[in-house]
């Protein structure tokens, strides 16, 4: 019994560094993600991003019912949002300019004022940022991991399931070095979930992201079903339009 217990871990090894070696580096993980969603050219060209979606999340006070919202994104380049959305008979908007988050009516906000700049740094880093926006920056733009230069420090191939590359990635938030994951499917390269760390550092608390349904539109794959699992959110995209026209004044805070 134990002989035929170590030649089958033996055996799971060496598919699992087989699979590994199948992905190539980080590189080329990334390289292969670019190429399955239209190639770097494509990716480099769009500037703007209007998306129609439909949620659904369990009621924060009671998890028998499901909430149902209706958001409209628009995300312009390298990173400013403005987001519409209507639940039950009410209408919030949020905006992002790049550095801050403004209140749910779209005016400045001064919950921060007292926040280090260094703090707001590293909130600046979506993977850092408040879940709930960091929702809202995913569903604005769903290839942020591929159009965010920089997004994290360095890459390390893990070994993963047969069918899987796995990157950790490797951050900082105000706790020092953090580690994520990136799992893409080796055929088609596409990213198919998304683990952020969260907490202090020791806490093994994570929230995860789930990416499937990819459609083409504009030249690019862009996924039509998000799932994020802190609110047991489901997205689901029904209209995606690449470098539409977007007034300016939609990524400004009011005063």
């Amino acid at each position: 019994m134990r002989r035929f217990l170590l030649i089958f871990l033996s055996c799971l090894a060496t598919q699992n560094i087989a699979a590994a070696q199948s992905c190539g580096t980080p590189g080329e993980v990334f390289a292969h993600y670019a190429t399955a969603l239209g190639g770097e050219a494509a990716l480099s060209s769009m500037q703007t991003l209007a998306i129609e979606a439909r949620a659904t999340e369990p009621h924060t006070f009671n998890p028998g019912i499901m909430e149902h919202d209706h958001y409209w994104f628009e995300w312009k380049s390298p990173d400013e949002m403005h987001i519409r959305q209507h639940y039950a008979l009410s209408f919030t908007t949020w905006i992002f300019d790049g550095t801050t988050w403004s209140l749910a009516n779209g005016k400045i906000s001064h919950n921060d004022d007292s926040t280090p700049e260094w703090r707001r740094q590293l909130a600046r880093i979506p993977y850092n940022d408040d879940p709930q926006f960091l929702m809202f920056r995913v569903a604005a733009n769903p290839l942020l991991v591929a159009t965010t230069k920089n997004l994290y420090r360095r890459y390390e191939l893990l070994p993963g399931a047969p069918g899987s590359c796995e990157l950790e990635a490797f951050g900082r938030n105000e706790w020092g070095l953090r580690r994520d994951t990136l799992s893409f499917d080796a055929t088609s390269g596409l990213l198919t979930t998304w683990t952020i760390e969260a907490g202090d550092p020791g806490d093994n608390a994570h929230f995860q992201f789930e990416f499937s349904d990819y459609q083409q539109t504009g030249g690019l794959m862009f996924p039509h079903s998000i799932y994020f699992d802190f609110y047991k959110t489901q997205f689901r995209i029904g209209k995606v339009e690449v470098n539409t026209p977007i007034r300016d004044t939609d990524f400004v805070i009011r005063q």
